[in-house]
């Protein structure tokens, strides 16, 4: 069993269900008790103050746009939008839930827009041209692997 606790000024018996802070069984007792040591010269027990803080400087106002200047700001180039769609074509056409009814479709729009991109580029001949023959074939490139 827990001692009874006394109130620090008068000494009466603390109630149980007081905090365990508590130190005076009232607020009259607190500001006697207070009175007495101011007379006596000892120095008044107060919690130790924190330094103030000064608040937060408020930050300048960011500069007002106009809806021209807004129009202006959100505008991406043509070239950024095409390869943020290249990408996602390609994102799309790698990944495996694809459907692949879709992939046809996919692909045409990818090549679409990377030939849209190689002509923005200043591309001077044609990316994807069936025309040109890629596929040479050296007659001995079987024959080092031997």
């Amino acid at each position: 069993m827990m001692p009874m606790r006394a109130c620090a000024y008068c000494g009466k018996p603390l109630d149980a269900n007081m905090s365990s802070r508590a130190r005076y069984c009232s607020d009259s007792c607190r500001v006697l008790s207070c009175r007495k040591r101011r007379k006596a010269g000892r120095p008044v027990t107060r919690k130790p103050q924190t330094a103030k803080r000064e608040p937060n400087p408020k930050p300048e106002p960011a500069p007002q746009l106009g809806s021209r200047e807004f129009e202006r700001m959100m505008d991406g180039s043509l070239e950024d939008d095409l390869r943020h769609v290249r990408d996602r074509l390609k994102t799309i056409l790698d990944d495996p839930g694809t459907p692949a009814t879709a992939i046809a479709n996919i692909a045409v729009r990818y090549v679409q827009v990377c030939e849209k991109l190689h002509d923005m580029a200043g591309g001077d001949d044609d990316l994807f041209d069936p025309d040109d023959d890629m596929t040479e074939v050296n007659a001995d490139a079987g024959a080092s692997i031997v």
